[in-house]
Formats: C-alpha cells, sequence, structure tokens
C-alpha cells in the first residue's frame, strides 16, 4: 500500500493528514478481519435451532412422563412383571442419567414392612441403536434398593362360592364353514375360532446392571432375624447368550445375632436360573473368610465355608458377649446344600477349632466354678478346644465337643435344634487335684473314666443357646437342686423370712 500518494510528502501539511488517513484505513482493516467464516454462521444458527428443539422435546417428553395416564400404565407393566402389585411416585428423564423411575415399592400384607423398596431405577438408552430400530438399555441403575424376606406363613384365602351350575360347552374345532350353532337340551356346541397369532413384540436388549447401596434381610419363621447385609453393590454384564457375568461387594452382614463378617466380596455367573459364586472373600473378626456357592433350580444350593485366624476376643466383642481375659484364634470349615425355604432338606457337617483359647464358659458353668472355687471354671485357659458337627433334620448335632484345660475335661454330644433349642449329654471329667478341691462328698460321686488319672460325672444341659439350662449340681450334690442356676442361689443366699428372723432375735434374747 502507498502510504505517500502523488504530489504528497510527508513533511507537508497534506502529506502528513494523508499519511494519517491511510494507516487509520489500515488498522480498520487488520482488526476488522472476521473470527467466524460467514458461511459457518448458519451452521451456527442450525446448531442453535437444533439444540432449541431438543430441550423442547425433553421439556415436553418430562410432561409427558409426569401424566397420570402414562404412569398407571408403567405400573401396571411393573405389577405384572413382579408378579405382584408395584408403587411408584414418579418417572422423568435426564439426558446425562436417562429415563428414571421413583419410589418404587411392593407392598406386603397390612402391618408388615414393604417386601422391596427403592429410591429410584435408572435406564439409559443408546441412541444410537435406537437410529437402527432397535430397543437397547446400556445400563440399568438400580439404587438404594432394600429387600424385606420372611417364612412367615400366609393366611390361606377364604374359599370362594361356589358358582351356579352352567349348561355344558363342547368346543369343535373351527371347520372351512363356519356351521350354525346347534342346541340340544342341557348342551351348548359353539364352533371355537382359532385364536389370532399374537403380535410379534420387540425385544429389549440389556447390557449392563448396576445396584448400589442395597439391603437384604432375611427372617425365619418365627419373625428373627436370620441374615442381614447392609451396603451391597453389584456390578454386572449380560452377554449376548444371556449369560450374566459381574462382581458384588458386601460392606457388612449379621448372621443371627453372633457374627458380624464385613467386606464380603467376590465374582458371579448367573445363566438359566443358575447361580455361581467361586470365589467368597471376606473378613469376619479379625480372620479371614473363603468359600463358593451354587444354587439351581433343580438341587438347590451348595455352600462350602472356611474361617481362619479369626480371633476369639474380637469375636466375643462384636457379638456383644464379656470378653474379659478371652484369647485363642478360631479356625472352622463348613458344607452345607439344600433347598432356599425348606429347612427339613438343610444337611452339612462342620468342624470348629480354637488354639490356645482362654475365655468365660457360659453363666451356669462359670456360677458353679465360683460356688465351688474351681478357678478353672471360672476361666477356661484350654489345651484342646474342638468341636465337629453333622446338620440334618433341623438340628445342628453336636457329634463331638472337646474341651481340655490341665486339670479337667468336658466333653458332650446332642442336637441343636435351628429354633435354639439343645439336650445335650455332657461329662465332667476331673483329675485327682481338682477333685481333692472339691472335699470328699462331692468328690464321691464321680465315676470312673475312660481317660487315665480321671474321674468323670455325667450331665445333661437343656433350654436354649440364650438360656441354657443344666442338672451338674444335681449330680454333684446327689439331691435334687433344679435346673435353674439362678432359682438356685436365690434359694442358698435368701434372708430368712421375717418370723423366723424374730423368733430367732427372741432366742438369743
Amino acid at each position: 500500500m502507498n502510504l505517500f500518494p502523488q504530489g504528497t510528502s510527508p513533511v507537508s501539511p497534506r502529506g502528513r493528514i494523508e499519511d494519517h488517513k491511510n494507516f487509520l484505513h489500515f488498522q480498520y482493516e487488520c482488526y476488522s478481519f472476521p473470527l467466524v467464516p460467514k458461511s459457518a454462521k448458519p451452521i451456527l444458527v442450525a446448531a442453535g435451532i437444533l439444540l432449541i428443539a431438543y430441550a423442547m422435546c425433553v421439556l415436553g417428553l418430562n410432561i409427558y412422563l409426569q401424566s397420570q395416564e402414562l404412569q398407571s400404565r408403567i405400573r401396571e407393566s411393573a405389577s405384572k412383571a413382579a408378579g405382584r402389585p408395584v408403587e411408584i411416585q414418579g418417572a422423568h428423564y435426564i439426558p446425562w442419567s436417562g429415563f428414571t423411575v421413583s419410589g418404587i415399592t411392593i407392598p406386603q400384607a397390612q402391618g408388615l414392612p414393604p417386601a422391596f423398596q427403592a429410591s429410584s431405577v435408572n435406564f439409559r438408552l443408546a441412541f444410537f441403536s435406537l437410529l437402527q430400530g432397535r430397543l437397547v438399555v446400556e445400563e440399568v441403575g438400580i439404587n438404594s434398593p432394600v429387600l424385606l424376606s420372611t417364612s412367615l406363613p400366609a393366611k390361606k384365602p377364604p374359599k370362594p362360592a361356589e358358582p351356579p351350575a352352567a349348561p355344558a360347552v363342547v368346543e369343535r374345532p373351527a371347520a372351512a364353514q363356519t356351521p350354525a350353532a346347534v342346541e340340544t337340551p342341557g348342551v351348548v356346541v359353539v364352533t371355537a375360532p382359532e385364536p389370532p397369532e399374537p403380535p410379534r413384540q420387540r425385544a429389549i436388549e440389556v447390557r449392563h446392571i448396576k445396584v448400589r447401596n442395597g439391603q437384604a434381610q432375611f427372617f425365619d419363621s418365627k419373625g428373627g432375624l436370620a441374615l442381614a447385609v447392609e451396603r451391597v453393590g453389584i456390578t454386572a454384564k449380560i452377554l449376548p447368550d444371556g449369560q450374566v457375568v459381574g462382581n458384588f461387594d458386601i460392606a457388612k452382614a449379621s448372621v443371627g445375632k453372633f457374627m458380624h463378617p464385613k467386606r464380603i466380596a467376590g465374582t458371579f455367573t448367573w445363566q438359566a436360573g443358575i447361580l455361581v459364586i467361586p470365589d467368597i472373600r471376606g473378613r469376619l473378626s479379625g480372620g479371614v473368610i473363603t468359600g463358593t456357592f451354587e444354587l439351581a433350580p433343580a438341587t438347590g444350593f451348595s455352600a462350602s465355608i472356611a474361617v481362619d485366624g479369626t480371633l476369639v476376643k474380637k469375636l466375643f466383642e462384636d457379638a456383644g458377649i464379656s470378653a474379659d481375659g478371652a484369647k485363642g484364634s478360631i479356625s472352622a470349615k463348613g458344607v452345607l446344600r439344600g433347598r432356599p425355604g425348606a429347612p427339613e432338606s438343610i444337611a452339612g457337617t462342620a468342624e470348629v477349632d480354637v488354639k490356645e483359647a482362654r475365655f468365660q464358659p457360659v453363666d451356669i458353668i462359670r456360677q458353679i466354678g465360683d460356688m465351688m472355687s474351681i478357678r478353672e471354671l471360672q476361666m477356661l485357659e484350654l489345651k484342646t478346644a474342638e468341636a465337629r458337627f453333622s446338620i440334618r433334620d433341623q438340628q445342628a448335632i453336636v457329634e463331638s465337643l472337646v474341651l481340655e484345660s490341665e486339670n479337667l475335661v468336658l466333653d458332650g454330644t446332642g442336637p441343636v435344634g435351628f429354633d435354639g433349642k439343645m439336650k445335650l449329654r455332657a461329662r465332667l471329667h476331673l483329675n485327682e487335684k481338682l477333685r481333692k478341691d472339691l472335699g470328699g462328698l462331692l468328690a464321691d460321686n464321680f465315676q470312673d473314666s475312660e481317660r487315665a488319672g480321671y474321674r468323670q460325672i455325667p450331665f445333661s444341659v437343656t433350654g436354649t443357646v440364650g438360656r441354657p439350662k443344666t442338672d451338674l449340681l444335681d449330680k454333684l450334690t446327689g439331691f435334687r437342686i433344679g435346673q435353674d442356676l439362678g432359682g438356685l442361689l436365690k434359694n442358698l443366699f435368701h434372708s430368712p423370712p421375717a418370723k423366723e428372723k424374730k423368733s430367732q432375735e427372741k432366742e438369743a434374747n
């Protein structure tokens, strides 16, 4: 560009004015160059229109999802799939999370908590598959589900009244030409047309399933909590052949009121109703849990569980039992099989061993030790502690139980029912040292033992696991005191009645 036009010079006034004008024109051309090409403006406008149209569609879809008619249809479909009434609070659509049904509840009978609840269920759709004419759910997410399962017997519905007798109806296949109905006394012959072929429904493909923050509780026939799991997470993938593979983790579980395993995890496969968990891992009171589980419709379930390194003290503390002075470690293994919901079919075996065990025995044994000043019954320090069980006929049958310390041995056999009731036949073996501590009167009631240097006395343990009773004192003293040790202590240490007290005071005066 020529900044000095012909007939001007940079030093002349006219030249300076022309120079300034040319410089300003140069700056305008430089800084007014458009940042976006003119051809891109229609594309941006079209994109803006599409974005607004998409937002309007999302808004319209949510308005439609909130309609009573559609929500009724969703409830009907969910109830049909679950086989029982299902209640929902609402449904909505968000682009980044997909279609969401919230507030899902499956109620039980009146007075019972819901059988199932979930804060929401998300369905994330694959839009590219929709363009191909396929309905694909990329992921189903179940958030905060709560499952309650109880084996309480259901009430039988009243027997419906018999309807009045109706004339017999005989159906005959339709002929090429539809004949007229032929009426005879008491019989109506109707030509049954062939049912139309049902319309083929479009298959829905689900690729992934996720469960977040789940809970489950299982109750026995008396309403007691048998098993509970908390903070359950499941991630699974559905393969083209229908097989489901995934992994799970459980933050905490409670087996009855006594065992509380934590951090349970593993992988699983499921196909055609067969569930296989090949690698269960977890922690129990400082120890390690390993095992397998399999469930099949035809054969029921089978489980194999092993525990190693569980600390006696921590196990007692987790169960809410006094752990003063307790020590030792537990190893156990067991095999169980049966059909879900059929306690009579459950069978298996179990073994328990305790190393370097020291703990307080149950109150009955400990209080006997207090009364007789037998230290080894007040705090068991065991060289051997082992038990062998067989499980059948709704009972855990103690095949062998041996607790051996330096000077005494406790052994026993007998059944413990699934309801907690027990009927054990036990024996207390004492060596010469402890028999001398007992004194002549009690020591004379002992019998010969197969253990060299020991004599034994048989007794029974009945009642329940939570409230055991024993007749050991009856056998030691040789006369009936009663199985309730609490009543025995009251009889031994009660204060004399008021009349007896007054008479004793008069005699003293």
